[in-house]
């Protein structure tokens, strides 16, 4: 602002000592004391517009670091489950045993809040899946540890192949979960909401329903849709007090605005 006024300033000082300036110099010079005022009128239009350039790269540049951020932010969620995964006897091992818990959590529930699309409900059983083939461990096994090394584009990759060539087993509903995380930290909020929906809706009691359902939840917020969010996470609470994803949830709608 300072250097428009003083521009601004030297440009009335010329203007009005121009007339003078220019009558013993007319002839040397050959330029006009309008013409000389209506150069230093660019001028002062062009810096104006050079400052209205600079407003918008920093607002370009605040978003950018906005944006950084919340990746960031999603890099530190997956690593904490990735952590948590690891800090049980191997992720995959551990499915059997927490579907029959969770069929016994839905079961016991009576809640009925409405919900707008389907969601695990009391009628959830648990169902019973084939049992991985020791190609299908190696072929999850390999997909998790590319998750581990970071490697999220090519784990994507590995899991999208693993649903595909093993529609139907105990890690399926596992894979389609880590799918959803990845296109979370990937940046494609829809993919995510697309796997983690598969979960709820293909794998009935699985283990990781209760996590998947709290995703939507929070999926649906960031996305906007604050109700259908609450609504995902009031569920959790409702048909899995139990789980770890209700308390979760819990702490969430607490902050939700």
């Amino acid at each position: 602002m300072s250097n428009r006024l003083t521009i601004s300033s030297v440009a009335l000082v010329l203007t009005l000592s121009a007339p003078i300036a220019m009558a013993a110099d007319n002839e040397q010079r050959g330029i006009s004391a309008s013409v000389a005022a209506d150069l230093l009128y660019q001028l002062e239009t062009l810096q104006f517009e050079v400052s209205q350039l600079r407003g918008k790269l920093e607002e370009q540049e605040h978003e950018l670091r906005k944006m950084k951020a919340l990746q960031k932010d999603r890099y530190i969620d997956l690593d904490k489950r990735i952590s948590a995964a690891m800090s049980v006897s191997r992720d995959q091992v551990s499915v059997q045993p927490s579907v029959a818990s969770a069929g016994q959590d839905s079961n016991n529930s009576t809640s009925s809040t409405p919900v707008a699309v389907a969601v695990p409900t009391a009628q959830i059983k648990a169902e019973t899946y084939s049992s991985p083939s020791e190609s299908a461990k190696q072929a999850y096994d390999s997909a998790y540890q590319l998750i581990k090394q970071k490697e999220f584009e090519q784990a994507r990759s590995k899991f999208r192949s693993f649903v595909s060539q093993y529609p139907n087993n105990q890690l399926t509903g596992n894979a389609h979960y880590w799918l959803g995380e990845l296109a979370l930290v990937l940046g494609n909020q829809g993919e995510a909401l697309v796997q983690f929906k598969s979960v709820v809706d293909s794998f009935p009691g699985h283990p990781k329903v209760p996590d998947a359902v709290y995703k939507l939840g929070i999926v649906n917020d960031q996305m906007g849709n604050q109700a259908l969010a609450k609504t995902y996470l009031q569920q959790v609470i409702n048909e899995f007090s139990n789980a770890n994803a209700a308390k979760l949830s819990t702490n969430y709608l607490n902050n939700m605005k």
